[in-house]
Order: structure tokens, then sequence, then C-alpha cells
């Protein structure tokens, strides 16, 4: 049933059982979807390399897409504790040490290598976070060497017959930590180990260093990388800011991914030639985000002069009439849906916040729906009401989510308008400084 490390590269039906329903809600927490997965080689030993931005939730997106057991490697200190390592081997996930774990501990590594190429053998892939950590920011760190080590002493011991395949994967959230936002999974184009096996058998060291640095360079084609310090904040604005002047659907994928790929390698450009003027656009990209946050305004509210009357009377006349369903489905999940927010509180490292609150959620949903059902079948006395109620309830605690989402974009259309008409000083500020930018980019783009 369960899976233990001596054959973590086995079939798990108790992996399975769970895999299921984790990746499915999964999907509902983090809008998920993957391009070109179909080019990944499945009958052939693959290694997959993510991108590592979000904690535990990198791993399940790529769990939530590849069809197999793959079994993932972590850093050795999250074992340390007895139960801890057992869950984390019931998930397939393998340690690996690092010389700050103590050099004592090094040797270890041994017998885990041992495990990999059993794992590469049985062809369900092994996933690596090659950064070694984790970092909110959209950019790729320096890549450790552990897979290109991994990779190439794999194929050693094995008389280079293994023809290992490593499949770069970048991945891209529309937000870090908010339920029901955007996870983009890009499968790359497969690197071929066998193309280092030469500069490895003349040079170990440089023959690693030459795969791992061929990992690094693919990796960044899949995924948005910001690599300058200084502008960093501002790029990071202006890549989404000028996403309406590539002419791309916002979230139409790949062609989003591309376009702001291209935003930013046009303003690492303009950076270069013309620094004094990219100094004054950081300035006004600053300005306009501090304007957004006094206002408590989003940025896509400004991207039009005002919203028509008549369309913001028919979405309130719509919210009105549909009030009833979402008071019925607020008020029944109102405690699974708040509180993993409330008991995530005081987590200080923000990448850590939609990890603990997917784990508590997908343990509280069940048991608090059970609960409910529990009480139902006494209240109603018969079972197809109180099937139907149990039904509703996921149904219409979504339904009130996206509802409540809706009536918070409906409230800022019409503060804007009433801003507008105003003539609200920082809402004239924020539109002349938004008009300016976009006249920027027109010579930047």
């Amino acid at each position: 049933m369960g899976t233990n490390r001596n054959t973590i590269e086995k079939f798990s039906i108790g992996h399975f059982l769970l895999r299921g329903y984790v990746d499915f809600l999964f999907k509902i927490f983090f809008r998920t979807k993957a391009y070109n997965y179909k080019n990944v080689p499945q009958d052939e030993i693959v290694i997959f390399a993510v991108n590592h931005q979000n904690t535990l939730m990198d791993a399940l997106a790529l769990l939530a897409t590849v069809k197999k057991q793959p079994v993932f490697m972590a850093r050795a200190d999250i074992f340390n504790k007895k139960s801890i390592s057992k869950l984390l081997t019931f998930f397939k996930i393998l340690p690996i040490y690092r010389i700050r774990d103590g050099k004592e501990n090094l040797r270890n590594n041994d017998a885990i290598f041992l495990k990999t190429i059993d794992v590469l053998k049985n062809k369900n892939g092994l996933v690596i976070l090659p950064e070694g950590s984790h970092l909110g920011i959209r950019r790729l760190r320096t890549l450790k060497k552990g897979i290109s080590r991994i990779a190439l002493q794999a194929e050693e011991s094995n008389d280079y017959k293994l023809n290992i395949k490593i499949v770069p994967v970048g991945q891209y959230y529309s937000n870090y930590i908010n339920f029901g936002s955007k996870l983009f999974l890009y499968f790359g184009e497969t690197i071929n180990v066998s193309e280092y096996y030469d500069a490895y058998k003349e040079n170990p060291p440089r023959g690693m260093n030459l795969l791992r640095e061929r990992v690094e360079e693919e990796l960044k084609k899949y995924m948005v990388h910001i690599e300058s310090d200084e502008y960093y904040d501002m790029i990071d604005f202006l890549r989404k800011f000028y996403l309406p002047e590539m002419k791309i659907k916002e979230w139409k994928q790949p062609e989003q991914l591309f376009a702001e790929q291209k935003i930013i390698e046009k303003l690492n450009q303009f950076i270069d030639k013309k620094p004094e003027e990219a100094k004054i656009l950081n300035d006004k990209s600053n300005r306009i985000k501090s304007l957004l946050n006094n206002l408590n305004l989003r940025f896509w509210v400004i991207q039009k002069p005002t919203y028509s009357i008549f369309k913001i009377a028919i979405q309130s006349i719509t919210l009105l009439g549909l009030f009833p369903v979402f008071l019925y489905g607020a008020l029944l999940n109102f405690i699974p849906f708040n509180l993993p927010v409330k008991l995530t509180t005081k987590i200080k490292d923000p990448q850590f916040l939609s990890s603990f609150r997917f784990v508590i959620a997908i343990l509280l949903f069940p048991f608090y729906y059970l609960i409910l059902g529990i009480i139902g079948g006494f209240a109603w006395g018969n079972t197809w009401i109180n099937v139907a109620f149990v039904i509703s309830l996921p149904i219409t605690g979504l339904f009130a989510f996206h509802y409540y989402i809706a009536a918070k974009k409906l409230w800022a259309k019409i503060r804007y308008n009433y801003m507008t008409w105003k003539k609200n000083s920082e809402i004239m500020e924020l539109k002349n400084l938004y008009n300016q930018i976009k006249e920027v980019g027109k010579q930047i783009l």
C-alpha cells in the first residue's frame, strides 16, 4: 500500500489513491495548464529539471501534470524528524545531503545515489529542483552541480548505456499565494546527456559544469527570467504593463510567456542604452505602484479611461439576483475557506503560505463536509436531500468565492469612475503617469 525508501521507485497504490485526490484539488487551488508535455519521452530515462520559486507547490504542480509516479529529490534537513521523513518517503521524495548538513552526513549520499539509479532505470522520472532552494522572484538562480553530477555519474556507473534525457520545466505563477491563481508549466526541449560524455570522460568537473550550464541556459527559455537587481521591480511591473501592446490576449499560453520574455529583453536593452531615461522610467513605475496602493486599486482598473455605466448596472443587477446563492455558499463554507488563511498569518516566508494553506485545506475540507453531512442527515431525515446538500457545499463554496471576486472588481470600477468624475488629484496623476509610461513603451517596443 505505502512506500518505503528501499522500494521508492516501485508503483505504490497508496500514493496513487492519495495523489488522485491531491491532484484534483491542486488544479482548483492553482488553475494549472501545461504546454508541450506530449513531447516528453515516455519510455526513456528522464530527469525533470524544474525552476524553484514556490516551495512544495512547485513539486505538486509537476505531479498534477506528469502521469507516472516520479521520485523527487529535496534537501536533507527537512527529513530530520522521523515522522516527517516517513511522510516524505511516502510521497516519493529522497534526501540529498549538502555540506551544510555536516561533512559526516555526506557519505549518506552514496546510498541515495545508488537508489537514484534504481529510480532512473524504472523510467518513472526523477525530479530535481536544481537551484537547491526556493526564492519567490521571477529569476533563475545559478544551478547547483547536483543534477549534472547525478546524470553523468549514473551514466559512468552503467558504462554510459542509460541514455539519460533531461527535460527542463519552466513554471510561471500569476500569483504565488492566492487561491484561484493561474499556473503554467512549459516542458522544454529534451537535453541528451550523451552530448557531454566525452567532456566528462576527459575532465569530470568540466563535463559536469558544461551540462549544468546547458540546463541553466535551456531553463531560462521556458520561464520569466529577470536578471537585473537594480531594476527588477520595474521590469516585473512593466512586463505586465506593456503586455497589451504586444497584442496578446492575457493568459493565452505560451504566447503570453514569449511576449513577456520579449518585453524583458527590450527593457534590458533600453536600460543599457539609455540609463538616464531608465532611471526616470523607474521613478514613474514606483510612483504609479505607490498611487495604486494608496487608492487600493489594481493595475487592470486604470487600463480604461472609465467603465460603462450600462455594463456596471447589468453586473450589479446580476450580482444582486445571485446574492442568495452567494450567501448560502459563503455561510456554509466560511470556516474551511478562511481557517487556512488565519492559521498561516504568522508565517514569515511568503513562499510557504500557499503550501501550508493547501495542505491545511486538503485535510480540513473533507472533514468539515463530513461533519455537515452527519448533521444534515439528522436534520433532513431524507438521504437524497442530504446527498444533494453535501454535493452543493463545494459547488456553492466555489461560486461564493468567484462571486466575491466579481463583486470586488465591480466595486473597484465604481470607485474608479467616481474618483475620475470628481477629478481626484491622485487619480489624475495616476492617469497621467499611465499615459506617460505607455508612450515610453512605444519607443522601447
